[in-house]
């Protein structure tokens, strides 16, 4: 049902809008008929919104390939931790998988807004010990590109940040609205021979304006996770690797 959520937000505020219709074309007050400029108004509109989703979308897919980047990170260090532990049988690669799938999880935890960045950032500083000790035991160079991806996971978490804290165009949603309310109060003043017909097409109309402005302004924020959205960002990846990881600890053990 979370693909029918919007559209059923949608519909009381088309059923509201119905009834204005009906109002207005009752009371006589429909003094436009459609036209060249009432089309370019239309044309106009169906424009912004393309323009303004194709830039949310853009953005949508990017924050998802976030998550997979994330991921891979992770899944490199661990190569490497594995890789380390075969060379070298002294060396236990469990701490640095266990510190690795509490990161993973801090992560998650975050996304969904059940612990704050500062954790997620202490659990991020951990991992210097492990890598310390990988060191020590085994080549510098392992070291050296474990040092590296977790660069990468920080830039990741950051860029995460500021998707969800900002907005991806407010002007251009100024913009938008603009234009789609030019475009509501246009249907409510269009009258045409059959009123039927002219009430079907311009409900239609603005059932569609109204949802892709829900939509767009829903793609705006891919991590939002607090049950209202129905298009954030899927995070199964991220608890896929931490049990495969706590799964490896576990066999280990």
């Amino acid at each position: 049902m979370a693909k029918w959520r919007l559209f059923f937000t949608v519909l009381p505020f088309t059923l509201l809008f119905g009834l204005a219709k009906l109002a207005i074309h009752r009371q006589g007050w429909e003094p436009w008929a459609f036209d060249s400029l009432t089309g370019a108004l239309f044309g106009a509109a169906t424009f912004v919104i393309a323009f303004v989703l194709s830039g949310t979308l853009s953005n949508y897919n990017a924050s998802e390939d976030m998550v997979v980047q994330f991921v891979n990170a992770v899944e490199s260090i661990e190569d490497v931790n594995l890789l380390a532990a075969a060379s070298h049988p002294s060396y236990d690669g469990a701490p640095l998988r266990s510190q690795l799938a509490q990161v993973l999880g801090s992560t998650e935890g975050w996304l969904r807004n059940a612990l704050p960045l500062e954790q997620l950032e202490q659990a991020l500083g951990h991992l210097n010990s492990e890598f310390a000790a990988l060191r020590s035991q085994t080549e510098v160079s392992a070291g050296n590109r474990c040092l590296t991806e977790l660069a990468r996971m920080r830039i990741l978490i950051t860029r995460m940040h500021i998707n969800r804290s900002t907005s991806f165009l407010g002007p251009a949603y100024a913009m938008l609205e603009i234009f789609l309310v030019g475009a509501v109060l246009a249907l409510l003043l269009i009258g045409a021979e059959r009123f039927s017909e002219n009430l079907v097409v311009s409900c239609f109309l603005f059932t569609s304006f109204t949802y892709l402005l829900l939509l767009i302004r829903d793609l705006d924020n891919p991590f939002q996770y607090d049950g209202s959205s129905c298009v954030d960002v899927d995070l199964g990846m991220l608890t896929a690797c931490r049990d495969r990881l706590l799964a490896r600890v576990g066999r280990a053990s």
